[in-house]
């Protein structure tokens, strides 16, 4: 995904924040949004210089490292919960039913997507948003 971004300093490293309306492009007062500022790189060595606005974008490694964690984890969990719903049955000393298995199936899909969802907003992904094109 694509966004605009505002450079606010190139000092020891270029921080940027999301370029939200038209005006702010020339504010030199600052507003609080400069807290939530973020780390960006220059892999292509753009021509940038602090107030540019730049198009910003994740890195090809982290999307696919991304799309691998939610995507295929909580398919591969929801497979898992299909493979082992009789098996957790039999330990209950019940049969499996289809219904019971399509359960399985959304127990291990819904849980494994939870664990996703807060292992990635507890640890941020690796890499940093990358300018693709200056505006």
């Amino acid at each position: 995904m694509k966004e605009k971004a505002l450079i606010i300093s190139m000092e020891d490293k270029i921080e940027a924040i999301h370029f939200e309306k038209e005006e702010c492009a020339s504010c030199t007062t600052g507003c609080a949004k400069i807290k939530n500022s973020f780390e960006i790189s220059n892999p292509d060595n753009l021509e940038i210089k602090k107030g540019s606005v730049v198009m910003v974008e994740a890195s090809k490694k982290s999307q696919a490292l991304q799309g691998i964690l939610s995507l295929l984890i909580p398919f591969l969990s929801s497979i898992a919960g299909y493979i082992f719903a009789p098996s957790i049955m039999g330990l209950l000393g019940k049969t499996i039913s289809n219904d019971a298995r399509a359960v399985f199936v959304l127990l291990f899909l819904t849980v494994s997507a939870s664990i996703v969802f807060v292992i990635t907003r507890k640890y941020p992904m690796p890499g940093k948003p990358e300018i693709v094109e200056v505006l």
